[in-house]
């Protein structure tokens, strides 16, 4: 999924070692990595399987619109890598990487428990909505502040905690452990994506998507994840925790700012740092804080990138929900499924990337370093957004469109029986003057546009008394619906009905009935019952009718439905009569006729109010491609050209300070999303883009004038191997006796180099 999971280069230069197989990796693997390994892919299943269906959670079940799901979900993404610092001052500083993994993770699960138990009480058909306003729309938000807590605990922990289960020396098995550990990420996170939405749409709870279940199945793998972790309890190497360096740089900085603050006038030094109380603190350590800060330079535009990435999560996944989930003969592809597209892309492209196209701009001496990349990865997330805006357009213009300003709709549906002939009553005049076509009989309908206003409209059908003034009042872009009958040979129609053309508000369908009978002539206490044909047990509405009366419009999950009457009859005794079926799909509107037919059988027709979607969710394909691409140039080369820019020392503060560009990146998101300034969501799209291509120019910029810095080897860390750092002792980054440089090597706790860099693809999404 990138953002560090990327497998990186190893930037420590190693001595040359016989590799005599694959095999030889895993010797000496210490026994308690697979509990760890374990762990990270059962956390990284509950984590993203959750965030997958979380945006239409927010939708469909707390019924939250478009803006305030997508504010939710950036918000809850923002405390997901804010927290981070938190859970490694805590394990650095207090309680040590064992005892924070262990006490954020059960708090991770409770979290999970807590938000799949308050779906219970998500909207009807749900059995508990609105019994306890504690436990719904509360109980979720303190479902995900648990969860956000959890993971940004964990989250600079597992990894580092399994570097330190190796001795010094076992480079390649370290390796080996990364790899395993990326791999153990992404496919629980691609796995995920995949089942949780399957979960969520083809599991009924009470005729509704099965949230509980959904949101169950990752509370019960965080639990799995926190019982394996514990379970390796006694094959764990632990170290003690030795201080925190964000703490560190953090007072350094405040001292430094503190001292030029108070400085004497006149006084004036070569870097603000150097205010900074030397008597306190190292001076290596703030010539470290120097080269961090000269980095850090380059991450203030970092956060655009994000906030469009993460929206994969969000307005993304709305913009397919809204699209057609049918792939033929593959069956039906979830709105929230469509994510496990980036990490499957992921690992496809990062072999490509480093094994394939790096080589080859290399060898035809194409500019190819970090910030040229990171440069070009911010140009491909701009390039995504403009497909999704156009993609967005594409999509808005199969939704049903209003009638012109100063026109109507009419629709006409005829259960006479006989051909039906509607004609102005007077007649209108002139070259545009609107036509009636004829309605045969068999329930059929006829849409008309007309102008607006009162009109008078007469009905003829031969051998029956014609209805001759027949009013409608039809409003500006409105859309009505007439329904004509027959009784005894005469033609009439009751008052006509308001129909919404407009798509509904979610993906599901809407639906309405309209009962044409006389429940007089049924029999007592009638009711129109619409169920599951499938699974008849699952009742989806219950409506008690009157003669010639339209129901209000419900939301309801697409399918085949039966359509059966429930009544009393003369004897007292209950009857229920199915009387026919008829189906919904995706975004449509539909208005369900109850009626008598010709041969004077209880009958059910519908008719589409405003079309179903029709446009493929394949077509996000492309834009997926894109920024997925933008991702493995921007995010992994991001990693690498921090690395390569900190001071050892430093290393742990930028992987900090990257995730928090994540962070802030998905506040960007929840500002537009509540500002609520841009109501066309393909203008939003462009929006982005603009903005990401804006950032692209000050990044290159930025680029151009960044002078990289070259970090010195430290007399220190050379004095530790007995050995003098001067220029002359070192040649091509190891001192000329064939010991290794230190700052390039192993010295010190496996844990450190972890945290400080060492095979740091692993920043953990």
């Amino acid at each position: 999924m990138g953002r560090g999971e990327s497998d990186e280069k190893n930037k420590m230069e190693q001595e040359e070692e016989v590799d005599t197989g694959f095999c030889d990796k895993f010797r000496g693997f210490p026994k308690c990595i697979g509990f760890i390994v374990g762990n990270e892919f059962c956390e990284r299943f509950s984590f993203y399987g959750m965030k997958a269906i979380l945006t239409i959670y927010l939708l469909e079940a707390l019924l939250f619109d478009d803006s305030t799901s997508t504010a939710i979900y950036h918000a809850f993404t923002f405390g997901c890598y804010f927290t981070p610092i938190l859970g490694a001052i805590m394990a650095d500083s207090w309680l040590g990487k064992y005892w924070t993994i262990v006490s954020v993770s059960i708090l991770y699960a409770i979290g999970n428990f807590v938000l799949s138990i308050s779906s219970l009480f998500g909207a009807p058909p749900y059995p508990f909505y609105g019994v306890s306003p504690d436990a719904n729309i509360p109980g979720a938000m303190i479902g995900l502040v648990l969860i956000a807590l959890g993971t940004g605990g964990i989250k600079p922990c597992v990894s580092a905690f399994g570097g330190d289960q190796f001795k010094d020396g076992q480079t390649k098995q370290v390796q080996m452990f990364f790899s395993i550990f990326y791999f153990a990420i992404n496919a629980g996170s691609l796995i995920s994506t995949l089942v949780t939405p399957l979960l969520r749409d083809d599991v009924q709870c009470y005729g509704a998507d099965c949230f509980p279940l959904a949101f169950g199945v990752p509370a019960v793998l965080m639990v799995v994840a926190t019982v394996l972790f514990v379970v390796g309890t006694p094959f764990y190497k632990r170290n003690p925790p030795q201080g925190n360096v964000v703490v560190l740089v953090s007072k350094a900085i405040g001292n430094a700012v503190k001292n030029r603050w108070n400085r004497e006038d006149g006084e004036q030094r070569e870097h603000w740092m150097d205010y900074c109380d030397t008597s306190k603190y190292d001076k290596k350590l703030v010539r470290d804080i120097k080269f961090m800060l000269h980095v850090l330079y380059m991450y203030i535009p970092l956060p655009v990138f994000w906030a469009l990435f993460d929206q994969q999560g969000s307005r993304w996944t709305l913009q397919a929900y809204r699209m057609n989930y049918d792939l033929g003969p593959l069956g039906k592809m979830k709105p929230d499924q469509i994510q496990f597209v980036n990490p499957a892309l992921i690992l496809i492209l990062i072999p490509i990337f480093e094994g394939v196209i790096y080589p080859i701009l290399d060898k035809c001496k194409i500019p190819n370093k970090p910030l040229q990349r990171m440069c070009a990865g911010m140009t491909f997330a701009a390039a995504a957004f403009v497909v999704a805006g156009f993609i967005q357009i594409a999509l808005q213009n199969t939704y049903p469109q209003p009638p012109a300003v100063g026109n109507s709709g009419l629709r006409v549906i005829n259960l006479a029986n006989c051909d039906l002939q509607p004609t102005f009553n007077p007649a209108f005049t002139g070259d545009d003057a609107p036509s009636f076509d004829p309605i045969a009989y068999q329930g059929d309908q006829k849409l008309y546009n007309v102008p607006m206003g009162n009109h008078t409209i007469e009905f003829a059908c031969a051998g029956k008394t014609s209805l001759t003034d027949y009013n409608v009042d039809m409003g500006d872009q409105e859309f009505n619906t007439v329904i004509i009958k027959e009784n005894n040979g005469v033609l009439y129609a009751p008052t006509q009905f308001h129909t919404d053309w407009d798509k509904p508000d979610k993906a599901d369908p809407k639906m309405r009935v309209i009962f044409m009978l006389d429940p007089a002539t049924i029999g007592h206490n009638v009711t129109v019952r619409i169920e599951n044909k499938d699974v008849p047990t699952q009742v989806y509405e219950t409506f008690e009718v009157m003669m010639e009366t339209a129901t209000e419009y419900v939301v309801k999950e697409p399918g085949v439905f039966n359509v059966r009457l429930q009544y009393e009859n003369d004897a007292g005794e209950e009857q229920d009569d199915l009387v026919g079926t008829y189906s919904t799909e995706h975004g449509g509107g539909y208005t369900v006729v109850v009626y008598n037919n010709k041969d004077q059988n209880n009958e059910v027709t519908s008719y589409i109010d405003a079309s179903p979607s029709s446009m493929s969710i394949l077509y996000q394909i492309p834009q997926y491609f894109i920024i997925t691409t933008g991702e493995v140039l921007f995010s992994v080369t991001g990693l690498d050209f921090s690395y390569s820019q900190a001071p050892k020392s430093m290393k742990s503060v930028l992987q900090a300070a990257w995730l928090l560009t994540v962070a802030f990146g998905n506040v960007i998101v929840l500002i537009v999303a509540e500002a609520r300034l841009i109501e066309d969501q393909a203008i939003e799209f462009f929006m982005f883009a603009g903005l990401m291509g804006a950032v692209v120019i000050i990044f290159g910029i930025m680029a151009y004038f960044y002078t990289y810095n070259e970090i010195p080897k430290d007399d220190e860390e050379m004095e530790e191997l007995g050995k003098s750092a001067t220029d002359g002792d070192l040649e091509n980054g190891k001192v000329k006796n064939g010991v290794d440089n230190p700052a390039l090597t192993t010295d010190g706790p496996v844990s450190e180099r972890v945290l400080a860099g060492d095979t740091s693809y692993i920043t953990q999404l």
